[in-house]
C-alpha cells in the first residue's frame, strides 16, 4: 500500500495526517515547552505514528512544508524528506477544494498561536510577491489578553502557583476557541467562573486586529500587484472580527476555509501524494533529498508534505486506483477471429427455445415430505421405552389422641 505522512509543527501541537480507507487520520501531540528544535518533533511523532500502524504499510512520501529556510535546514538534516513552502502547501489545498474563484493574486493572512505571517502570492505561478511576519499578535496573545482582563475586573482569583497560572491560561485558550460559535462562555476551573462574551473579545483584540490590517494593506502595496481576494488560514482564522475588520479595512473579499488551521497540511498531503504516483510512474528514487532554493519552490512541480508552523491533514483528492482498474467486456466481433463463412446450402442453425421462469418451474417436480422426526428417548442414551405410571401412594391413618395432652 503506498501511503504518505503530513506533519505539521505549531506552537501548541505537532499533528499527523495519514489516509485511511475512510479519508484522513489526524494525531495531534502537545508540544512540551522544553522541545524547541522542530526536527526533533517531527521525527518524534512521525515514529509515534509509525509505530502504530500495519507492517504492511509502505510510507513512501514524508514532507515538510517550512516557514523559512533556518527551518528548512534543521528538518532536512534530520529527516529523510521532501520540503516546500507552507504558504505553497495551502494554495493546493485551496486550488484541489475549488475555492479560489476566479482570483488570480491572494493575500494570505496567517495567523497562528506565535504570531502573524502576511504573503502575497501569485496563483498561477506560485510566486511570492510580498511576505511579511510579526509577533505583535498572536494566538497565545490574545489569551494573554482575555487572562489579564478576567484577573483585572477580580472574575476570578490570581493563581497560586505555576501550575494553576498554566491552567487558567489553558482556560483563557478555550474561551476563545468556543466564542468562535457562541456569543458568550463559561468555562469553570478553580478560582471561579470564566464568563466571557464576543463583544468582551472584541474590545479586548480590535487594536491588534486592525494594526494586523494596516500590515496586510502594506504587504499587498509592496507586492506592486493588486490582490483579489484574502484567504485567512491558521487558528486566528476562527476569530469572527478577524474575517469582518479584514474585509471592511482592505475592500477584499474574505475566503476562510473550514478548517483554516490544517489548510496547509491538507495541501502538503495533496503533494505528497503527487509525489507518490509520480514516483511509481517513472520510478523515481524514494526519499531523494530535494535541493533547498527558497521562491524556487513554490509552484505546480513541488514535491510533498508535512507542514511547520500550521496544523495539517488531507485534502480531498480523487484516487486514480478506479482509473486503473481493468474492466471486464465481452470481446466485440472485430476482436474475435473470423469464422468461414457458412455455405449457402447449409440450413441455418435451429432456433433454441428458452422456457420462461413460470415453464421452468412448473417442469421441476415437488419435492417429497421429509419424515418426521423420530420422538426423543425419555432417557438420553438409553433405548426408547415407555415406563409405566405408578398410582398415588394411599393416605397415612391419623394419628391417636392421648388424653392429658
Amino acid at each position: 500500500m503506498v501511503s504518505v505522512l503530513g506533519v505539521s509543527v505549531g506552537a501548541s501541537a505537532v499533528r499527523v495526517a495519514y489516509p485511511d480507507d475512510e479519508g484522513a487520520v489526524f494525531r495531534s501531540f502537545p508540544v512540551d515547552s522544553a522541545h524547541t528544535q522542530p526536527e526533533l518533533l517531527v521525527a518524534d511523532s512521525i515514529e509515534t505514528v509509525m509505530a502504530e500502524r500495519s507492517a504492511d504499510d509502505d510510507v513512501q512520501v514524508f514532507g515538510v512544508a517550512y516557514r523559512d529556510e533556518a527551518q528548512a535546514a534543521a528538518v532536512e538534516a534530520a529527516i529523510d524528506c521532501h520540503l516546500v513552502p507552507e504558504v505553497t502547501a495551502a494554495l493546493w489545498m485551496l486550488e484541489a477544494s475549488g475555492q479560489l474563484g476566479d482570483h488570480s493574486t491572494l493575500a494570505f493572512y496567517d495567523l497562528g498561536s506565535s504570531g502573524l505571517t502576511v504573503t502575497v502570492v501569485d496563483r498561477f505561478t506560485g510566486a511570492v510577491l510580498s511576505s511579511a511576519r510579526t509577533d505583535e499578535i498572536s494566538g497565545d496573545g490574545i489569551d494573554r489578553l482575555i487572562r489579564d482582563h478576567q484577573l483585572e475586573q477580580e472574575r476570578i482569583a490570581h493563581p497560586v502557583d505555576e501550575a494553576a497560572d498554566w491552567a487558567l491560561t489553558e482556560r483563557c485558550r478555550r474561551a476563545k476557541e468556543e466564542l468562535s460559535t457562541n456569543t458568550a462562555v463559561c468555562v469553570p476551573g478553580d478560582g471561579g467562573l470564566l464568563l466571557l462574551s464576543q463583544d468582551n473579545l472584541d474590545s479586548l483584540i480590535v487594536r491588534p486586529v486592525e494594526a494586523s490590517a494596516r500590515l496586510a494593506r502594506e504587504v499587498i502595496e509592496s507586492s506592486g500587484r493588486g490582490a483579489d481576494a484574502v484567504v485567512l488560514i491558521g487558528g486566528g482564522a476562527h476569530i469572527p472580527l478577524v474575517a469582518s475588520l479584514m474585509e471592511s479595512w482592505l475592500a477584499l473579499p474574505v475566503i476562510v476555509p473550514v478548517q483554516p488551521e490544517l489548510v496547509a497540511a491538507e495541501g502538503a498531503a495533496l503533494l505528497a501524494q503527487d509525489r507518490a504516483d509520480s514516483s511509481d510512474r517513472g520510478g523515481a528514487e524514494r526519499f531523494a533529498k530535494p535541493v533547498i532554493r527558497g521562491g524556487a519552490l513554490a509552484g505546480g512541480a513541488l514535491a510533498v508534505v508535512a507542514v511547520i508552523g500550521l496544523g495539517l491533514g488531507f485534502g480531498g483528492s480523487q484516487s486514480s486506483d478506479g482509473d486503473a482498474r481493468p474492466v471486464a467486456t465481452q470481446p466485440s466481433s472485430e476482436e474475435t477471429s473470423p469464422s468461414p463463412a457458412p455455405s449457402p446450402a447449409a440450413p441455418p442453425p435451429a432456433a433454441v427455445s428458452i422456457p420462461e421462469p413460470a415453464q421452468q418451474e412448473a417442469s421441476v417436480p415437488e419435492p417429497a415430505p421429509a419424515p418426521a422426526p423420530a420422538p426423543r428417548p425419555l432417557i438420553p442414551g438409553l433405548p426408547q421405552i415407555q415406563l409405566p405410571t405408578l398410582p398415588p401412594p394411599p393416605p397415612l391413618p391419623p394419628l391417636p389422641r392421648i388424653p392429658g395432652l
